[in-house]
């Protein structure tokens, strides 16, 4: 009797055995095939929506290629992911060209208008006091920017900032809510002002005392208090869903904010092939497609990682 139940418990144990020897052999499988097994790359990016949005988008493609990740997607606010680089905690991050003006000496302001040079100032400067490599930036800038309804737009033709000249010079009816900053600074309303030739008269404003664009955006789609123009930020998820659009600016008044990956040089150095990767990801994007994958993360509740995954499937980038 004893000897059957030993008998019956070793057949068990070696059942048992076998069954987690059969599990664990993908992971087996997987590591074989991974290019950086015992030295995962650390991803973040800063905790917004965007954030998650880009992070992911990184994450899977350099999973897809074959790299080992250390998920820090969201990992911080905009100052706590910058020293995460800098101390090497870090390896690859996601900021925005025109921060770079916040980063580095010695520029002036007018370089942060012209998305090339604003780019390349920051690139060299980083590269070369830093050791961190800013990667092509994606064409889509998530700036400070004027917005209008879209009926309204479509109903006075207006595309840009000056048609938006016209349009107020010749006897239009505005209403501007705007934080008092963005009022106030000559890379925003001031900029902007002498820029296209128009002046706005304190009653054709309304000011706020934070840059919160939900407010704006909110007032702009409700017609608040006779709102019909807001201070938006380019790419903000809201704008597609209540049907409101940006205005262009092709004089670049406020600074150019284009989202880049920025890789620590090392890192770079070891794993070359990671920048086309991500490179060939970035380059897809514009302000209209990152505004659409905002709002399907902020107006209907899919996670960032959703989001990233069936945009790069849509693009070819992942199975």
């Amino acid at each position: 009797m004893k000897k059957s139940k030993f008998y019956i418990l070793t057949i068990v144990l070696i059942l048992i055995i076998s069954a987690l020897s059969a599990c664990s052999s993908p992971e087996v499988k997987a590591n074989e095939k991974t290019i950086n097994p015992e030295d995962p790359i650390v991803l973040g990016s800063f905790v917004d929506t965007e954030g998650g949005i880009l992070g992911n988008m990184v994450l899977l493609v350099l999973e897809k290629n074959g790299y080992a990740v250390t998920d820090k997607v969201q990992f911080g606010t905009p100052d706590v992911h910058r020293n995460a680089l800098l101390q090497g905690e870090l390896d690859v991050g996601i900021d925005y060209t025109g921060n770079g003006q916040y980063y580095s000496e010695g520029s002036q302001e007018s370089i942060w208008r012209d998305a090339k040079e604003g780019y390349n100032f920051i690139k060299e400067y980083d590269e070369t006091n830093n050791g961190l490599i800013w990667l092509e930036p994606a064409d889509a800038n998530n700036t400070e920017m004027l917005a209008v309804r879209k009926d309204f737009a479509e109903e006075n033709n207006l595309k840009s900032l000056e048609d938006f000249a016209d349009y107020l010079n010749g006897g239009g009816e505005v209403k501007f809510i705007t934080s008092q900053l963005f009022a106030e600074k000559n890379m925003g309303l001031l900029g902007m002002e002498e820029g296209y030739g128009f002046k706005l008269k304190p009653e054709q404003l309304i000011f706020l005392p934070h840059g919160n664009t939900a407010e704006t955006i909110s007032a702009l789609a409700n017609g608040t208090d006779g709102v019909n123009v807001a201070l938006v930020y380019g790419t903000d998820g809201s704008l597609p869903e209540l049907d409101l659009v940006v205005l262009e600016d092709p004089l670049s008044i406020p600074p150019v904010f284009e989202p880049s990956v920025i890789v620590r040089s090392e890192v770079l150095e070891k794993y070359p092939e990671i920048r086309k990767i991500i490179v060939d990801a970035f380059k897809t994007l514009n302000l209209e497609n990152l505004q659409i994958m905002n709002k399907k993360v902020i107006v209907d509740g899919l996670s960032s990682k959703d989001v990233a995954k069936e945009y790069l499937m849509e693009q070819g980038l992942l199975d």
